[in-house]
């Protein structure tokens, strides 16, 4: 039964370092969706159907204690990189992001945020 106990006390010690100590923290809170436009329709176009672009419409916030500059966010919209860029964001502050726009393939294109990138001041 000691040994159990002694056990346990290791599992939940090393959960605790590995939570407070190890494991990087957010810092950065981001929402976003997807804006779907198509294009105009011109008799004189080549194609049969306008095509649709799409891109990522949201608000990110530094919800860390230091201030971040070179900020990117990576959005994959139909298997391709959609990019916003941002210069600097203070601690609380919260700023509106919008990626660049992507031709679409279908109009229920998938969308997820890949990563997000910045550099600590």
């Amino acid at each position: 039964m000691k040994k159990f106990l002694i056990f346990v006390i290791l599992v939940v010690a090393g959960y605790l370092v590995y939570d407070n100590l190890i494991k990087e923290k957010e810092v950065l809170e981001v929402r976003g969706s997807l804006v779907k436009i198509k294009e105009d329709v011109n008799i004189d176009a080549p194609a049969i159907q306008p095509r649709t672009w799409g891109h990522i419409e949201g608000k990110v916030k530094n919800i860390s204690e230091d201030n971040l500059k070179n900020i990117e966010i990576i959005y994959k919209i139909n298997g391709k990189e959609s990019v916003a860029k941002l210069s600097e964001l203070a601690p609380g502050e919260e700023s509106n992001f919008k990626t660049e726009r992507v031709m679409l393939t279908s109009y229920e294109a998938s969308h997820f945020l890949e990563k997000v990138t910045y550099t600590k001041e």
